[in-house]
């Protein structure tokens, strides 16, 4: 049989503080833990009143005990004490003790402090803020180093050119970049740098069919002082010292001549070359990514393009489509734009859905560098800082208007027309149904009066 000495030995063993009551509020026992809470002895504490300074100086209105003694049943209420360091916080659970007449005898309070638990609480919550606010930067950063290299994935087709440019980015092997002018093939390039292990190196562009065929191996490999008639006293390093540890991009590589492809050929084959009019031997460590777009296949056949070299380029060969059959990416491009556009000269501007709609029905001949031309061109005449179709350049507008069907632009507008009445019908105003279609309200309006004197007569518009 447990005798009181074996009871005060348990409740001696709780993490939390215990102390009991008679029903005047008198206390009778307190554990060790309660009396490290209060910084009183046993002694003190056994005799005092719970309401007195005996116990813990709680700022509350509220007293489990006397809670307990009025509701006769358990409640747990959550505290705040104040001492020399502050404060602490507690949660206290009081419990009746009935005698056989039903009246409460006792009460039993448990008293946690909740003081670390909730100091760890926010140092966790202050840790997801911390986190969230890392990650909210690092999404950031992806967009920002997205936006910069203008890559722009929304296609079937280009998530398999990415997927094949994130495959090669891991090894050094040569790439070849194939595809039309303007689709991107330089943001394709940096792309593989970026994630190679390279990426802190130089990215060398040479636009092989810009140099002058009399300058080019001077521009690849450098010259020593006095190497020719009017060399730099100093001499100059060249595109493969630039490049070293880094990735040299040479676009337009069917334009290289034949007698500099040998020399780069044998600087791909041996890793090292000689600066003009110098004798001594530089190591090449240049990651080579070559673009074309051009028919190497035909250039080598007719012998204007060595077939060793073409070889030696063609180990990993990427096809990036043109712009005419990846069209769903149209609308991400403006919008990619636009955004950049508004950035960089701190403006805003919106293109209205039938200019874009209109803008995916071009094929685009010149790819995304034609499309960004038109944008710009479009951003900076376009009125009160919104594009509509009738902006469009008169060559692109002519174009379209004999590509696209009638029945087709009034399929568009009939679509709009009935959204924005439903739209009207649901807000109750042109103001907020403008802001709900995304659109200012001056185009809501301006739209609405046009459709409706358009097609008011016409019984599928209600359709």
């Amino acid at each position: 049989m447990l005798v009181q000495k074996d009871l005060d030995s348990i409740l001696d063993l709780f993490y939390d503080g215990v102390i009991i009551t008679d029903r005047d509020g008198t206390i009778v026992k307190v554990n060790k833990a309660y009396q490290r809470f209060v910084g009183k002895t046993a002694k003190e504490l056994i005799g005092a009143d719970i309401r007195s300074t005996a116990g813990i100086k709680i700022h509350s209105n509220e007293s489990s005990t006397f809670k307990v003694l009025k509701e006769k049943r358990p409640v747990t209420i959550m505290q705040r004490a104040v001492n020399e360091n502050g404060y602490k916080e507690f949660m206290t659970t009081g419990m009746p003790m009935f005698n056989d007449q039903n009246e409460v005898e006792f009460v039993v309070n448990c008293v946690r402090d909740m003081t670390e638990l909730n100091e760890l609480k926010r140092h966790l919550s202050k840790m997801e803020r911390i986190n969230q606010n890392y990650l909210e930067e690092i999404k950031t950063l992806k967009q920002q180093q997205a936006n910069e290299s203008g890559l722009v994935v929304r296609s079937k087709v280009m998530l398999d050119v990415k997927d094949a440019a994130a495959k090669v980015a891991s090894v050094d092997s040569p790439v070849m970049l194939r595809g039309e002018s303007g689709v991107g093939k330089e943001v394709i390039a940096k792309y593989i740098h970026r994630n190679s292990k390279r990426a802190k190196g130089a990215f060398i562009k040479v636009n092989c069919g810009a140099i002058p065929a009399s300058l080019m191996e001077s521009e690849f490999f450098g010259y020593e002082r006095g190497a020719f008639t009017g060399a730099g006293k100093e001499g100059k390093p060249g595109f493969f010292e630039l490049a070293d540890k880094g990735t040299l991009f040479l676009d337009e590589i069917g334009d290289m001549p034949l007698d500099l492809q040998v020399k780069l050929l044998r600087v791909l084959e041996e890793q090292e070359f000689r600066r003009v009019g110098g004798v001594k031997t530089i190591r090449s460590d240049v990651r080579i990514i070559a673009a074309t777009n051009q028919e190497l296949e035909e250039m080598v056949s007719q012998k204007v393009f060595r077939k060793d070299l073409y070889y030696r380029l063609q180990v990993y060969p990427i096809l990036i489509p043109p712009l005419r059959e990846r069209k769903e990416e149209i609308p991400f491009f403006i919008e990619h734009f636009l955004q950049r556009y508004q950035e960089k000269n701190a403006i805003q501007i919106q293109i209205t859905q039938e200019a874009i709609q209109m803008l995916c029905q071009y094929d685009w001949p010149g790819n995304i560098r034609e499309l960004l031309n038109v944008l710009e061109r479009m951003a900076i005449s376009s009125p009160n800082g919104e594009i509509l179709p009738e902006h469009l350049p008169r060559e692109i507008f002519g174009i379209l208007g004999k590509i696209i069907p009638k029945s087709f632009q009034e399929e568009v507008e009939l679509f709009e027309f009935q959204g924005m009445k439903r739209a009207l019908v649901l807000h109750k105003s042109t103001r907020k149904a403008a802001r709900a279609l995304q659109m200012s309200q001056p185009t809501f309006v301006r739209k609405l009066k046009q459709y409706d004197k358009k097609y008011k007569s016409d019984p599928n518009t209600d359709r």
